[in-house]
């Protein structure tokens, strides 16, 4: 079968019909069923079509099949974020002439579609993974896994988190040994609020990042076990922060940027969400200068929300710095098409230029929170209903306030 396709891939490269390349070897049936791989041949005949196509059959052979074993550790470098060997790898799957048309072309596509997602090309990502979806009937076991893991990451950098473990939760560990796709579960079970899960997947995630030696993935794990470690109680949180700046010095030593920046971010919602204004306003600042040096469109959407609401609850702001920074953040959400930030900006412009209060109020009630709920992001919905929870509270609308309140009752009750 696999020399039947590359003999039809040089003949056509050739410009060769059937009956030119058979002429004076075999009948132009014959080929016909040897690229088919409908029929047997001796080797007389192999050697012949290949002199005359020149090609090393057994070359070409190792071409083909070098591909499967590249993919992997293709797909090995991505999930250690060795960025010059992903690269590098790429580059030599392009020059193999067997990629598209191989049994491997889905596998290549799917890894693509991963490549594309790294780069924040969600569009190109987006129109290959809908590709091989298609073609479900065809792929193996390990593919189909491989494009449920992908479609998981792919909406949870949408942060869409119901769909996101909706396909990580139909991954079989059995069928597919990258068990890289616990961390993922656990990063949406978190945006999920479901700390008991997020636990649980982290540690399965911390004990296949240890067994592969993925250093890099491991500080990314325990930083989601550290989120889920957080508490009410502040001297515990003093020791949350002490670990939290452990990890950081950990990254700066080993040179990673891009986890120390997401430490930052983290320890900046910590603090925002105790209440520590002030020191969250101080992190997600640096996060931001950070967001400069290295990009990281996700991110620097979630500091600018984050500063900007520190400083408003600060009440202690310059008007137009904190107008520019909306006015970059709601081009950024447009131009990666992220329908909650859009959501966060209007709603922060508001509050920023003193706008009718009602209408903050009114349009995280009807619109914003029905969105959050869509896409499942129970950490912001949480943020956002507490805020929501003190406004009725103030203006008196207490039925509303009770029955947003129940909400959080109702799983102690039962």
């Amino acid at each position: 079968m696999k020399e039947g396709l590359i003999i039809k891939y040089y003949r056509e490269r050739a410009g060769l019909t059937q009956t030119q390349l058979g002429e004076g070897i075999c009948s132009v049936t014959h080929i016909s069923k040897i690229e088919r791989g409908h029929t047997q041949y001796s080797s007389e005949i192999t050697n012949l079509i290949c002199k005359r196509l020149k090609i090393d059959l057994i070359k070409e052979l190792e071409k083909y099949d070098m591909l499967e074993t590249k993919l992997h550790e293709w797909l090995d470098a991505m999930v250690k974020q060795q960025k010059e060997d992903i690269e590098l790898i790429k580059e030599e799957l392009a020059q193999n002439p067997y990629l598209h048309f191989s049994e491997t072309k889905y596998f290549h596509s799917i890894l693509l579609a991963r490549y594309h997602l790294m780069q924040g090309e969600y569009d190109k990502s987006k129109a290959l993974l809908d590709s091989c979806q298609k073609a479900w009937n065809t792929l193996d076991r390990f593919e189909r896994s491989l494009l449920e893991h992908l479609w998981g990451i792919y909406f949870l950098n949408l942060q869409n988190c119901k769909e996101a473990i909706a396909h990580l939760r139909n991954i079989n560990p059995k069928d597919y040994n990258n068990h890289e796709f616990y961390f993922h579960l656990a990063t949406s079970s978190y945006l999920m609020n479901d700390k008991v899960k997020a636990y649980h997947y982290g540690t399965l995630a911390l004990s296949h990042f240890r067994e592969t030696n993925n250093f890099k993935r491991i500080l990314d794990t325990e930083t989601v076990l550290l989120i889920q470690m957080g508490t009410n109680d502040l001297c515990q949180f003093e020791e949350t922060v002490k670990q939290y700046h452990t990890l950081i010095k950990s990254c700066r030593a080993h040179k990673e940027e891009a986890r120390e920046m997401n430490l930052w971010h983290n320890l900046a919602v910590e603090y925002f969400a105790k209440g520590f204004y002030s020191e969250a306003g101080e992190v997600y600042k640096k996060l931001l200068d950070q967001c400069e040096v290295n990009p990281n469109p996700p991110l620097k959407l979630s500091a600018i929300r984050g500063y900007v609401h520190s400083c408003l609850n600060l009440d202690f702001y310059n008007k137009q710095n904190l107008r520019s920074l909306l006015d970059d953040g709601r081009w950024l959400a447009e131009q990666i098409q992220n329908k909650t930030y859009q959501y966060v900006f209007y709603m922060l412009d508001i509050l920023l230029e003193d706008k009718d209060i009602e209408d903050y109020y009114l349009f995280l009630e009807i619109t914003f929170l029905p969105h959050l709920h869509e896409l499942g992001n129970n950490t912001l919905i949480s943020l956002y209903e507490k805020e929501l929870f003190q406004y009725y509270r103030n203006s008196s609308q207490y039925e509303k306030a009770c029955r947003l309140a129940a909400k959080y009752f109702e799983p102690l009750i039962h």
